[in-house]
């Protein structure tokens, strides 16, 4: 198991929390995610996690749907700064994580500034989030991916209060 993993393994224990936690082949597109869900039984919505850097350095995540894009103008109206998606290699070097495997929690501390998230994974039953590598994922209910945002970022930003 990988050093991200075991992070991410402490936090939900320390919380409390009960994701189903699954080992799986390598996911590294949606595709390959979509066919290990099936294979595991994994019943939720993936999403997806943005690794984001801004031209002062500052980096930002933004956790949305599989399906969703994401808004350039309105993160920079959010965030106060133009946002771009951190390289491969940054991600690897800051996290240990590779593209396509980001996870929002587990990362070192006050690496990340803000997160913002898109209230539309509030509504579903179960969400499906990678689990600091990739070959684990978590399936986890809403509610628990919140209590997980909350307890690892100082700044949460709901996207539907900056669309104005």
């Amino acid at each position: 198991m990988e050093e991200n993993n075991k992070k991410c393994f402490e936090i939900i224990e320390k919380l409390g929390l009960n994701p189903r936690v699954e080992s799986h082949e390598p996911i590294l597109n949606y595709e390959t995610a979509q066919k290990v869900d099936a294979e595991i039984n994994f019943t939720g919505h993936e999403t997806k996690t943005l690794f984001l850097k801004g031209k002062s350095g500052k980096y930002y995540l933004f956790i949305t749907l599989m399906e969703e894009r994401m808004d350039s103008k309105l993160m920079k109206k959010i965030f106060g700064e133009k946002v771009n998606m951190v390289s491969g290699d940054e991600m690897i070097s800051l996290t240990g994580m590779e593209p396509g495997c980001m996870t929002p929690f587990g990362l070192k501390d006050d690496l990340i500034t803000s997160v913002v998230v898109d209230p539309k994974i509030y509504n579903e039953e179960k969400l499906i989030l990678a689990f600091g590598s990739s070959t684990m994922s978590m399936e986890i209910v809403p509610s628990e991916l919140k209590t997980l945002l909350e307890y690892c970022h100082k700044t949460i930003i709901p996207l539907e209060n900056k669309e104005d």
